[in-house]
C-alpha cells in the first residue's frame, strides 16, 4: 500500500495511507486527507495510485508541490522520494512499481492520466479538470467540465472516505489540540 510518511522535529511520525485512485491532500475539509498546516493550500494537490504507479499534480497551490525539491505540476512519485508541500515534507514508502499499461489519457490534457468519467457524456479527465462542489448538508458532486454531468471514478478505482489529519500538525505548530480546532 502506497504511504505517506510525515515526520516532525522531535522524531514523532504520521502516516498517510493512500488508496487506489485519486487521493486530494490539502487544508480544506473537502480533501480525502486535511492537513491544517498554514503553508498548505485549501486544495493543494492530488496523488493518484494506480497499478501503474503514482502520479502527483499540484493544484495551483500557493507554496508549490516539490518532489526531491523540485517544483512540479505534475509527475510521476516513486518510493524514497521526498514529497513536499508548502513547508510539509514527507517521505514516499511502498509507491507501486510502474508497468507498461495504457492509461486513459485526460480529455483536456492528453499528458496527464485521467481518473474520472461523466456518465452523460462519456468523455475522461484528470482530478483536476472535474468541478468540485459540496452541497448544504455535506454531499459533494463532481461534474464534467464538458456537459455538467455527474462524474465517477474509472472502473477500478475508489474514492476514500476523508480523512483528517491534524495530531502531528498541531505539534508542529505547538498547538495543543484543545486549543486548536479544526478549520478551512
Amino acid at each position: 500500500m502506497a504511504r505517506l510518511i510525515i515526520e516532525s522535529d522531535n522524531g514523532s511520525k504520521e502516516v498517510i495511507r493512500l488508496r487506489s485512485g485519486t487521493n486530494r491532500l490539502g487544508r480544506s475539509s473537502v480533501n480525502d486527507f486535511m492537513i491544517p498546516h498554514p503553508s498548505v493550500s485549501r486544495l493543494h494537490c492530488e496523488i493518484e495510485v494506480k497499478e501503474e504507479g503514482m502520479f502527483i499534480r499540484d493544484l495551483d497551490s500557493s507554496n508549490g508541490t516539490f518532489v526531491d525539491a523540485e517544483l512540479v505540476t505534475y509527475g510521476r512519485l516513486v518510493a524514497g522520494q521526498t514529497l513536499q508541500l508548502g513547508d510539509v515534507r514527507m517521505l514516499v514508502e511502498d509507491a507501486p512499481v510502474a508497468a507498461p499499461v495504457q492509461i486513459p489519457s485526460c480529455y483536456n490534457h492528453p499528458s496527464h492520466p485521467a481518473s474520472m468519467q461523466c456518465r452523460q457524456c462519456h468523455k475522461v479527465f484528470c482530478g483536476a479538470c472535474v468541478h468540485v462542489l459540496q452541497r448544504a448538508g455535506g454531499k459533494i458532486l463532481r461534474l464534467c467540465p464538458v456537459c455538467s454531468g455527474h462524474c465517477e471514478p474509472l472502473a477500478g478505482m475508489n474514492v476514500p472516505p476523508k480523512r483528517r489529519i491534524g495530531g502531528l500538525f498541531r505539534r508542529l505548530l505547538g498547538k495543543p489540540s484543545e486549543e486548536r480546532p479544526f478549520h478551512d
